[in-house]
């Protein structure tokens, strides 16, 4: 008997994945505003879903509403499926779409596996916000490239 690697596949997210993506997102089934948020981020086309052997397993949320910049705004995966390289393979979707220019992130200083992450996908902490979630400071991350405008 072979066994087969589950097929991992990164693409826009569509209309109809809505209900899926609130099913999967840790906090939306507890916060109608993430729902509704999540909901937005579709409208404006600034998803993309990560979909393990058909079903739909992560997504990504990119704009540029930071200074100009490419910002990830948010990376989630389905919690049973977490540590398993779909955040990452997000990450580096995210990369190769950027094309070189700069990509940024960020994270709660409390979000210790987040930062894992983002350092494992080559980004590096570039800066701090404080006052967003009063005593758990926002990291800000940059994709470390070479070529650094």
């Amino acid at each position: 008997m072979t066994l087969q690697a589950p097929a991992l596949r990164i693409r826009a997210a569509e209309c109809t994945d809505l209900p899926a993506l609130i099913a999967l997102d840790s906090v939306a089934a507890d916060d109608p505003r993430r729902a509704a948020q999540i909901g937005q981020w579709l409208a404006d086309s600034h998803m993309h879903v990560a979909e393990l052997d058909g079903a739909l397993a992560g997504y990504r949320v990119q704009h540029r509403h930071f200074f100009g910049e490419a910002f990830i705004e948010m990376l989630m995966v389905a919690a049973p499926l977490r540590g398993h390289g779909i955040g990452r393979a997000l990450l580096l979707h995210a990369v190769s779409c950027s094309a070189g220019a700069r990509l940024f992130s960020s994270t709660n200083q409390s979000n210790t596996s987040m930062q894992r992450l983002l350092a494992a996908a080559g980004f590096v902490q570039c800066g701090i916000v404080h006052g967003l979630d009063e005593g758990d400071p926002e990291l800000i991350y940059r994709f470390a490239t070479d070529d650094v405008r």
